[in-house]
């Protein structure tokens, strides 16, 4: 018999997957009839899993299943470079037989010729091999540390994840904590969000306040702890500072007194730097924010059309002045959707599109070297049509608002989660299997909910799967 032959009794025959051990393979030849010099032959096109067994492609899963699950893979690494096995299995472990966790896919995945490796700081990653996985993730961070540059420091968990489908969020935070150790992960309003040091809202006289405590506690003789700070903090202000302000991790709380203390007192830990990679080896630390990064700055209002510098058929309108765009239908930040169009690309948005026929970036450096950026008048207004999407609470809803609700509101994939829920399931289970944070899903429920309600009061009929 041939190998292909083989392989196919042993699919009939053996379904579950197969011993090579000595004893088995004696029981088994019963059943299919093979010589010894043909172990080897078929060892090359099956697989072994952690179970010590041995399984060919056909029995995992049908051709269709096989087809869309190496589909996504490739649509992943060509979109992304990169992604979490994780966040793959999560989407196929209904149809994959004898792939009961992460590793076993990831075997799975090395048998059909994918590169796969564990990260030192967590989570299976498949990539691209050059160049290497830390070089792959390290662009995602600075990716992220763009957004956030363009954001004025804050952005939702909840917009990361969607930019990011191919990431769990475990991947999200070691990515985090090990390449943006000035970023946190804080709560801004009871929404989850990631919030760099700096942009962290805390009361005008802070760094004041705070270098007093601090000084006092050294005078002291005090431990520099979280609990003495906060104590002390409480005091001054009479609130439960540390709640009122969403810094309840230990370590968030130390790096943003470390970056407000002003005394001469060297009593915190030394910080570590945002690893940034510069072909300039002089730049360290963390990102150094541009003054001419804001679309005002630049003389773009909002609503002014953006082209894309690669298809001039492409373009976008500019939603506000913390640079974000609006491309069909869907709010993004600039150098996301550049990433989105060129396939994966790490870009600075600025770069890529144009406004009156100039570049954005090439237009920030003439109005530098001109000197003239502080004399630009404000740009002007173009004229915005009234909101009449009436809010639940009687007054107009603001157009991102209602960009939220509708993108919620219009996703089948939301729609179905919501049927879910009537039906008895829960949002931990669903944000378990969609590989969403379960704060995220709430919200895009949430939205989905409320984009019905607004929807009804304002006699729109919902669009697409929404009314359920």
């Amino acid at each position: 018999m041939t190998t292909a032959e083989i392989l196919a009794a042993l699919m009939r025959e053996c379904p579950n997957g197969v011993s090579f051990e000595s004893m088995a393979v004696r029981l088994l030849r019963q059943k299919v009839p093979f010589e010894t010099g043909q172990i080897e032959d078929l060892k090359a096109e099956m697989f072994q899993l952690g179970n010590g067994l041995w399984y060919s492609r056909e029995m995992i899963s049908d051709a269709d299943s096989l087809l869309a699950f190496h589909g996504q893979a490739m649509e992943w690494l060509k979109e992304y470079s990169c992604f979490s096995v994780e966040q793959l299995f999560k989407g196929f472990c209904g149809v994959l037989h004898h792939i009961a966790t992460a590793e076993d896919c990831t075997a799975f995945l090395r048998r059909l010729g994918f590169t796969v490796a564990v990260w030192r700081y967590g989570g299976c990653f498949c990539y691209y091999p050059a160049p290497s996985l830390d070089d792959r993730l390290t662009a995602i961070s600075e990716m992220i540390a763009g957004w956030l540059e363009e954001a004025d420091g804050t952005l939702t968990f909840h917009g990361i994840e969607q930019v990011m489908p191919h990431l769990t969020v475990e991947a999200l935070e070691n990515i985090r904590v090990r390449f943006l150790p000035e970023v946190h992960a804080v709560e801004v309003g009871g929404v989850p969000c990631w919030c760099h040091t700096e942009a962290i809202p805390l009361p005008e006289d802070f760094s004041e306040k705070l270098t007093t405590v601090v000084d006092t506690l050294v005078e002291l003789e005090e431990r520099m702890s979280a609990a003495n700070i906060e104590f002390a903090l409480n005091l001054l202000y009479r609130i439960r500072f540390r709640k009122e302000y969403a810094l309840p991790d230990n370590a968030t709380f130390l790096n943003v007194c470390a970056k407000h203390y002003l005394g001469r007192n060297d009593v915190f830990p030394s910080t570590k730097k945002l690893h940034v990679r510069s072909k300039d080896c002089s730049v360290q630390g963390r990102r150094v924010r541009s003054a001419n990064t804001r679309f005002h700055t630049l003389g773009v209002p909002v609503g002014a059309k953006l082209v894309f510098t690669k298809d001039s058929h492409i373009n976008c309108t500019v939603l506000n002045d913390s640079n974000q765009v609006e491309y069909e239908g869907k709010p993004w930040a600039i150098s996301a959707l550049a990433m989105y169009l060129l396939g994966g690309i790490t870009v600075n948005g600025f770069a890529y599109f144009t406004y009156e026929n100039e570049i954005l970036s090439d237009r920030r450096l003439r109005l530098e070297q001109d000197g003239k950026q502080e004399e630009i008048p404000p740009p002007p207004k173009v004229p915005e049509v009234e909101s009449k999407i009436i809010g639940l609470e009687g007054r107009p809803l603001s157009p991102s608002t209602w960009r939220s609700f509708r993108a919620d509101g219009t996703n089948p994939r939301v729609a179905v989660w919501v049927r879910r829920i009537k039906h008895g399931e829960s949002e931990e289970q669903i944000a378990r299997e969609s590989g969403y944070a379960v704060s995220t899903v709430k919200v895009m429920i949430s939205n989905f909910r409320l984009y019905l309600k607004v929807c009804r009061l304002n006699g729109i009929v919902p669009e697409g799967d929404s009314d359920v």
